[in-house]
């Protein structure tokens, strides 16, 4: 069964419209409202949608895992996650389904920047692409749009994947999981309307700054030695310059610089912590993964 899934939060404006676009290329189409306080889950419901809804507002994460859950209840053999807000056209889901019904692919991200002639704000193209690059650190397949909200799942990804973030880093959580589990992952090009959407229910900056604080937290708990022992070694750097100077200038001028050598403790203080941390951390990452496996 193909199954589509609409994350929805107080989008009444555009829901009924792509809803009947989105029915012509699947089997079923589940809204999941994240308590919407408009008029969403009426019109959902009238264009032909099941409706599933959270009693309060929860984050876009939060929906996404929702998603997963009622896609696993419906036994789909695809799902395809595409917004609400009119955004992504649904004329494009048989792109999207076409790799994983024919070639095998799990996992396939439709790309605003492959190959595609979207016109982006500049903001918002700058924003997506310094947070594709972070979540790109550290993989070894890399995407050219790790904030899509046009995705599709084969089975396997629908019940091996797994989201823990309710906002909306959830997009690069899943990316990163997926690569950790071996699934096979295809970027689509796909064309993005933002002129006659009114865009996003959430501040560009606000939705930028917990996408970024939660790539840090996943960075922190998959890659220890790159969260904390690129720091270590850049104080330790610091560290050993300013000793240097200090002793250097001792020994040509006679005088003492106390502020910069306590400075130059510190940070290789810092610095010892921070390589200490990454270590022990990286050593019970890999005593974990050893015995999951």
């Amino acid at each position: 069964m193909k199954l589509a899934v609409l994350p929805a939060y107080n989008e009444e404006t555009a829901i009924g419209s792509v809803i009947l676009k989105t029915k012509k290329y699947v089997d079923k189409v589940v809204v999941i409202d994240d308590g919407s306080s408009d008029d969403t889950v009426e019109i959902a419901k009238l264009a032909g949608a099941e409706v599933y809804c959270h009693e309060k507002n929860k984050g876009y994460g939060a929906a996404i895992q929702s998603s997963f859950i009622v896609a696993k209840n419906n036994d789909a053999d695809v799902m395809v996650i595409i917004d609400s807000d009119g955004q992504h056209n649904p004329d494009e889901i048989p792109k999207l389904i076409d790799p994983i019904c024919n070639a095998g692919y799990d996992f396939v991200i439709g790309s605003r920047f492959l190959k595609s002639t979207t016109s982006i704000p500049l903001y918002r193209k700058l924003g997506i692409q310094f947070l594709t690059k972070f979540t790109n650190m550290g993989l070894k397949q890399e995407v050219t749009d790790s904030q899509s909200g046009f995705r599709a799942y084969s089975k396997k990804a629908i019940f091996d994947l797994q989201g823990n973030i309710t906002g909306m880093g959830i997009g690069s959580e899943l990316v990163i999981r997926a690569q950790e589990l071996g699934l096979k992952i295809k970027e689509i090009p796909i064309t993005c309307k933002y002129d006659d959407v009114e865009g996003s229910t959430h501040n560009p900056v606000f939705h930028g700054a917990s996408v970024f604080y939660s790539i840090l937290t996943i960075i922190r708990d998959k890659q220890p030695l790159l969260f904390f022992g690129i720091p270590g070694i850049v104080f330790l750097v610091f560290g050993i310059y300013w000793g240097w100077q200090i002793v250097d200038i001792y020994y040509s001028t006679g005088v003492f610089g106390l502020g910069k050598c306590l400075l130059a403790l510190l940070c290789i203080i810092i610095a010892i912590v921070a390589i200490f941390c990454a270590l022990i951390l990286d050593s019970i990452n890999r005593i974990i993964k050893k015995n999951q496996y």
